[in-house]
């Protein structure tokens, strides 16, 4: 078991690594994008109020991407998030500062949360979570537990919240359980007012439709595969947050 337990940590890491402001494109964009999925895998729902706010008193859009990974900051899905909201937000300073936690579940990176949120004062949590906790077998009430505190926290210091799941591969989904832990996401993300980002059931679309492998022979194919994925997640996240934000700033009906 710690063999395979070690083994899953290489195949993850290898993976990981590896207002006004328009009408933004939907997450499924078109049905030749090959970033595209259908609404039974995501659809953009909610809004951000926090991150709204501070944007119509003329202020910026810090972003916290807080991880479980030891992931390359100058090719991984932030960058290119922050490029992609720079450019739909010209008028403002748009940041996204990502700090890792390697291996930590989610109970254990409760301290860093309230810390960098602290530091940064981000009025965005991206909060990757729920890897370690199916790696070690975390209990699910334990870890719903540890959501709730750190979904409070966060928005108690006026950050919106969104929760992205972990990743998907065909090799560790025959080794770990992640059922339990996806559905507590979906549940905490349906009643805590917070956004869940389901990257494993992306990921599993990609791999299913033949659009992505996940076990590459090459070093080439492999880097392939993780620009592949990680430019998917950062536009598709782009859409989501400028489309929930521009959602927050619309009048009621």
């Amino acid at each position: 078991m710690k063999r395979a337990i070690v083994w899953t940590l290489a195949v993850l890491a290898g993976l990981t690594a590896s207002i006004g402001m328009g009408v933004a494109r939907a997450a499924s964009a078109t049905p030749d994008d090959p970033c595209a999925v259908p609404e039974s895998v995501y659809s953009v729902d909610g809004a951000l109020p926090r991150a709204w706010e501070r944007l119509k008193r003329g202020g910026a859009l810090p972003i916290l991407v807080l991880n479980s990974a030891s992931a390359r900051p100058d090719t991984a899905y932030p960058m290119l998030l922050e490029k992609e909201l720079a450019a739909r937000l010209p008028d403002r300073k748009v940041s996204v500062t990502v700090r890792n936690a390697p291996g930590a579940t989610a109970q254990e990176m409760l301290p860093i949360l309230n810390r960098e949120l602290a530091a940064s004062s981000a009025s965005l949590l991206v909060w990757q979570v729920g890897t370690a906790d199916a790696m070690r077998n975390i209990g699910p009430d334990s870890f719903g537990e540890a959501l709730g505190r750190g979904i409070a926290a966060a928005q108690g210091r006026g950050a919106d919240v969104i929760l992205m799941d972990m990743q998907y591969s065909p090799q560790t989904s025959q080794l770990i359980t992640f059922q339990p832990y996806l559905d507590y996401v979906e549940w905490m993300s349906q009643n805590s007012d917070v956004v869940h980002f389901p990257r494993f059931e992306m990921m599993r679309h990609w791999f299913e439709e033949g659009r992505v492998g996940f076990a590459p022979d090459s070093k080439e194919e492999k880097l392939q595969a993780y620009q592949f994925v990680h430019r998917c997640l950062g536009r598709i996240l782009a859409d989501t947050v400028s489309t929930m934000i521009d959602r927050a700033g619309r009048p009621a009906p």
